[in-house]
């Protein structure tokens, strides 16, 4: 078996100061070193400094502050201000990890909800009740959920470090054969798939996913949404195509990212060698 590629992302959320968390989100592949981060007022979430950063790969080196992006709010629905603040600065290419840096902000938030305006955990819990409603399995499926998000993160304590993420890619080639493993485990979720795929067509042959850990039971019973994958071609999917296969706003959020990550990451291999 020979490897091909892999590629490692981290995300970390930090208190940086009375005021202020910063995130940092890097990504370490056989192509490319670059982080993106963000510092935010922790109250208002809005960014005061966003950086972009390449230390090796294409169009590196690079060390640059993105002036445009002050103001805006790292949370929810900030994807077109991100998009709009990138397109003139040459620095497009930051936009998937400054989305990952909010995503880990909008994660660390469960450790700020008083900063953020929440008298207690519970009615920080109930405003997700109704902000993420039928958005995923979780929310889509709250009669049935026995275990309530304060719960499912009740004992853990935070003190400079609010939040983790770590992925992984990593694609290999026996004959006519591609291995794939992705996996996702951040602060509160941990996500393993197993793939196979034919190498000169690139459908998928085998599709295995397991969500390790999550809120709620109803939450692992998406794995077996990853079936709905096998015979596609992995690497032309788009972000909402997997979404699609994979149960939509009834599906694991997470699984949905992981397999999108891959698709990725098989897409520069076929690229590369011309298929």
């Amino acid at each position: 078996m020979r490897s091909l590629r892999h590629r490692h992302w981290h995300t970390s959320v930090r208190i940086s100061g009375p005021e202020n968390i910063t995130c940092v989100t890097t990504l370490l592949s056989t192509a490319r070193e670059c982080s993106a981060s963000l510092l935010v007022n922790k109250k208002t979430f809005c960014i005061e400094m966003a950086r972009w950063e390449v230390y090796r790969g294409p169009g590196g080196p690079v060390s640059m502050n993105i002036e445009d992006l002050a103001g805006v709010e790292a949370y929810l629905g900030s994807g077109a201000a991100l998009r709009r603040s990138l397109s003139g600065c040459g620095a497009a290419e930051a936009l998937p990890l400054l989305a990952e840096s909010v995503r880990g902000i909008i994660q660390a938030e469960t450790f700020l909800f008083r900063e953020r305006g929440f008298k207690d955990s519970q009615s920080y819990d109930e405003y997700w009740k109704t902000m993420y409603a039928n958005s995923c399995r979780y929310y889509s499926n709250l009669d049935r959920v026995t275990t309530r998000w304060e719960e499912h993160i009740g004992g853990q304590e935070r003190f400079g470090t609010l939040y983790n993420k770590f992925k992984a890619v990593s694609v290999s080639e026996d004959g006519g054969i591609l291995h794939a493993e992705a996996s996702m485990s951040d602060s509160f979720h941990e996500v393993g798939i197993d793939a196979r795929l034919d190498k000169k067509i690139g459908t998928l042959t085998t599709a295995h996913c397991r969500l390790l850990r999550g809120p709620d039971q109803v939450c692992f019973e998406t794995a077996e949404f990853s079936s709905n994958l096998l015979g596609k071609r992995l690497a032309g999917l788009t972000k909402k195509e997997v979404a699609a296969a994979l149960a939509g706003n009834n599906g694991c959020v997470h699984i949905i990212d992981t397999w999108h990550d891959l698709a990725l990451v098989l897409g520069e291999i076929y690229q590369e060698i011309g298929l």
